[in-house]
């Protein structure tokens, strides 16, 4: 009798586990994040088949039960299958010091940011298209990595996650993944910049690559550097890194915690072309050198000094709050622009150091090991 009742359960927690399972991404394929152009920068979920015509992008406290569900399932089977591959096939190092642990409290909600409802974003180098999940999910402990409220908001160009040819159920588990579609080359007043703006708004954590392309030289690349090979890149004098970070810090209606953090190592799975830069798989996956995976993290940035001159001068910056009525609300002012741009420089001069460092020491850890292994 015992067994009898201990299969039927067994039987019917399979269906419910199974049921909810098909019910959650199925809430996630209704409420997946769309794509938009300059041409179209409007498109709405109305036009769209079996798709919400509401805002799909809500606080954790409105969070729809099965969104949740299906929030929790993508981000933590990604993990524990990057963490799994990480751990077989190659191997991660995060350097711990204060500068990673202050990191751990600020995603935690500590040192007050939880009380002032601030966002963090952290902004790092891109060394290959499996950056994020590849090395994102690496950076917590797994107890805190596999829970939905302590996980990044990432971009993605959305000819790569959100692109037509890909079934709209794969876009909802992208989305419950927690990443949002971006338009490359759409630039600082794109719709779909003020839809990852409003998580910033929302006091979550904002992960971007403001070189806004793969670079796998000794130091950052970014904007006036896509057809420059690196022995040439210094002969550009544009600063590297995209404006769009300078504008979510710039309006927020909280300043947000801003973190740099470097990684190396990425590259060797996905390598790109010296003069094309194209990316390819590595040849030898299987049997070939295991992949190594370093990642470091940098000091908290400042910009009071840098907004508060600015309101000083032109009066107090509007906030995303202002900025949210439609389309054009959202558009910047050249004195605006300015202050991105300067904020943009200041993360710059804090990531540049900071990724050379550990590309670097990485290069030369490698050449040391080949020279012990070839004595």
């Amino acid at each position: 009798m015992f067994n009898i009742c201990s299969r039927t359960i067994a039987k019917y927690s399979i269906r419910a586990a199974v049921g909810t399972t098909a019910l959650s991404f199925g809430t996630a394929t209704y409420y997946r994040p769309l794509p938009h152009t300059i041409e179209s920068p409007s498109t709405d979920r109305k036009d769209a088949s079996f798709c919400s015509e509401e805002h799909p992008y809500f606080t954790r406290e409105k969070t729809p039960f099965l969104l949740s569900i299906a929030q929790s399932l993508s981000i933590g089977c990604t993990t524990l299958l990057i963490r799994l591959f990480m751990n077989t096939y190659g191997e991660y190092n995060i350097k711990n010091d204060e500068h990673y642990q202050h990191f751990l409290e600020l995603v935690l909600g500590g040192d007050g940011r939880q009380e002032a409802n601030q966002a963090l974003i952290t902004v790092s180098n891109h060394r290959s298209l499996f950056d994020d999940p590849g090395v994102v999910s690496c950076l917590l402990p797994l107890w805190v990595g596999l829970q939905p409220k302590y996980n990044r908001w990432g971009i993605c160009s959305q000819e790569y996650c959100f692109a037509d040819a890909l079934p709209a159920l794969v876009k909802g588990y992208v989305g419950a993944g927690q990443v949002l579609p971006i338009e490359r080359g759409g630039g600082i007043d794109q719709r779909l910049l003020k839809d990852f703006a409003s998580l910033v708004q929302k006091g979550e954590w904002c992960h971007i690559f403001p070189e806004g392309g793969v670079w796998q030289w000794n130091e950052l690349g970014g904007r006036g550097r896509f057809n420059v090979v690196e022995e040439k890149c210094n002969t550009v004098k544009k600063s590297k890194l995209k404006w769009g970070v300078g504008k979510l810090i710039a309006h927020a209606r909280v300043r947000p915690r801003v973190v740099p953090f470097a990684h190396v190592g990425m590259e060797n799975l996905l390598p790109q072309d010296r003069l094309t830069r194209k990316t390819y798989l590595k040849e030898k996956i299987i049997g070939g050198e295991p992949l190594k995976l370093s990642i470091q993290f940098g000091a908290e940035i400042l910009f009071d000094d840098l907004i508060e001159e600015h309101e000083a001068k032109y009066g107090p910056l509007r906030k995303f709050d202002d900025m949210n009525k439609d389309d054009k609300s959202f558009v910047s002012t050249e004195t605006e622009k300015e202050l991105y741009k300067k904020i943009a420089l200041r993360v710059e001069n804090h990531l540049e150091p900071l990724a050379r460092d550990v590309v670097v020491l990485n290069k030369e850890y490698k050449l040391s090991r080949n020279m012990t292994t070839s004595k």
